[in-house]
């Protein structure tokens, strides 16, 4: 017993040091095309597809044409996850607004995913992505089921544009959307007015010199009551000189 004792040992070292070493190994996710790590920029985007949230099919090569965004995330209904679904989702409009598609991806079930974008009301494609097949053709690394918080951006070619790993939840939707906003050529669109604004003008006000001005002689607009119709009382009639006596 006294001779096994050092040779079980030896090999539970051994043992313990190949674990260690396959671990480190595997930092850095290969992914089928035979590259390790993050899908670099200037690569050409896997033509993979999934479905979304209602069972609709969406393939990344139909999106040719437009800027994709493709942003991975942990788990439906964490906190981090729904602040970054939320921050697409109040987004949304100026992503349309500049011809920029938007998937969110995650190893959720699709019931999942339904669940999710009903109780948010998200309005863009969230991908099933349960064998994860997405994020290792993007080089996304996963643990205990959870895929790492990633988004990449896809120029209208289908080449890789940019890659943010370990993202702001919070501001990352208008961070990307200038980006791709560049990438499309479009004007980035305006967030839209906060509440309590003063509303324009509206087709009753006047214009110099033009329908509804005020007569010649007036008295400036300023110094006129508005009534209930929004239009202008007109000036009051000079008074009658006093009587000759």
């Amino acid at each position: 017993m006294k001779r096994r004792f050092p040779t079980a040992l030896v090999f539970v070292v051994v043992a313990v040091v190949f674990a260690f070493v396959s671990l480190l190994a595997c930092g850095a996710a290969e992914r089928p095309d035979g590259g390790q790590g993050l899908l670099p920029v200037g690569a050409t985007a896997p033509d993979v597809f999934a479905a979304d949230q209602n069972g609709a099919i969406q393939r990344l090569s139909d999106q040719r044409g437009r800027a994709v965004v493709v942003y991975f995330y942990p788990k439906d209904g964490t906190p981090g996850c729904t602040e970054e679904a939320c921050a697409f989702r109040d987004a949304w409009d100026r992503f349309k607004q500049a011809n920029v598609q938007v998937f969110g991806v995650s190893p959720d079930t699709r019931e999942s995913h339904e669940a999710f974008a009903t109780e948010h009301r998200l309005p863009f494609p969230i991908l099933v992505d349960t064998d994860q097949t997405w994020a290792n053709a993007f080089g996304v690394p996963t643990r205990l089921g959870s895929m790492a918080r990633v988004t990449f951006l896809i120029d209208p070619d289908g080449k890789v544009a940019k890659v943010y790993p370990d993202v702001d939840p919070g501001v990352h939707a208008d961070e990307v959307l200038k980006d791709a906003a560049q990438l499309t050529g479009a004007a980035l669109p305006a967030a839209p007015a906060a509440s309590g604004n003063a509303a324009p003008a509206g087709p009753d006000a006047a214009a110099p010199g033009g329908a509804g001005a005020p007569p010649a002689g007036a008295a400036p607009t300023g110094s006129a009551v508005p009534v209930a119709t929004g239009s202008m009382l007109p000036p009051a009639a000079p008074a009658a000189p006093p009587a000759k006596r």
